[in-house]
């Protein structure tokens, strides 16, 4: 919310996974956010989907897993090459224009209801009906 103002979108790609979905929402939040000069403001990011969190922030479990995929070469642990390495590419380089120290992640079950997990939830089955 900005000056009032709501913003939401909801779009969808035939055949996209989960974490496909996720990603690219998260992606073009952080665009919409740089449209509007925030990236230098406090963020707080509040997702339902701990995938995404643990990729570019550090948790209690340990440092971002970005991090440790850019140091081998987008490769994971294992050695084989990350699953949707072009869109968490497009992630990295987004992110890096906002300023790190006030971004915040918070993770919200899924399966609580409040206010904004209800309004998202809206978002999906309108979009599902069209």
């Amino acid at each position: 919310m900005r000056q009032g103002k709501q913003l939401a979108d909801s779009a969808g790609r035939l055949g996209a996974t989960n974490n496909e979905m996720e990603m690219t929402a998260f992606l073009e939040s952080l665009k919409k956010l740089e449209q509007l000069g925030l990236t230098q403001q406090p963020l707080l990011f509040v997702l339902n989907y701990q995938y995404v969190i643990k990729s570019v922030s550090d948790t209690k479990e340990g440092p971002a897993w970005m991090k440790r995929w850019k140091k081998r070469d987008w490769k994971t642990a294992n050695g084989k090459p990350v699953a949707n390495q072009e869109l968490w590419q497009d992630i990295d380089r987004d992110l890096a224009k906002f300023d790190s120290s006030k971004l915040k992640f918070a993770w919200l079950r899924s399966t609580v209801s409040d206010a904004g997990s209800d309004f998202v939830h809206s978002l999906l089955i309108k979009r599902m009906d069209e």
